[in-house]
């Protein structure tokens, strides 16, 4: 499993996701007026706020991208996607990440900072503007080699 929720807007509170157990922190930026963008332990996804919008992203180091809903799951087709980037995206306007592929039945897909491939399916988003969203969903890890 993994979840992506955010902290509190008027907490400066990041969320750093880590794709190759799906374990979440929350950290406090050095710089509250900018996201984290320095190394980030093993964290491939960064959800912050920005004026209570709340932006998710992949990681500066991280290689993460979206799967789209309907695209068949395997190794191959995730690693392929992994490659494809995932840059801002404003999760409280609905049509921002439905423009960008953030649907149930997609998967955030990423070449981890331990090689592994991996694939989180979406299977749960909840929340728009004047709400906090969250993601859930599924996570699949293949080894460095499948």
């Amino acid at each position: 499993m993994f979840g992506i929720t955010p902290g509190q807007c008027t907490n400066f509170e990041e969320q750093l996701t880590d794709l190759d157990t799906g374990q979440s922190r929350i950290v406090v930026p050095q710089n509250v007026t900018r996201p984290t963008e320095v190394e980030a332990g093993g964290a491939e996804l960064l959800y912050w706020n920005e004026s209570c919008d709340y932006r998710l992203r992949a990681m500066p180091q991280a290689t993460v991208g979206i799967l789209r809903k309907g695209t068949p799951r395997s190794f191959a087709s995730c690693k392929a996607a992994a490659n494809t980037g995932l840059g801002p995206v404003n999760m409280t306007r609905i049509a921002d990440r439905e423009a960008r592929g953030l649907v149930v039945g997609a998967s955030f897909c990423s070449v981890t900072d331990r090689g592994a491939i991996a694939m989180a399916v979406i299977e749960h988003i909840a929340g728009s503007y004047g709400d906090d969203p969250t993601v859930t969903g599924t996570l699949y890890v293949w080894s460095k080699t499948p």
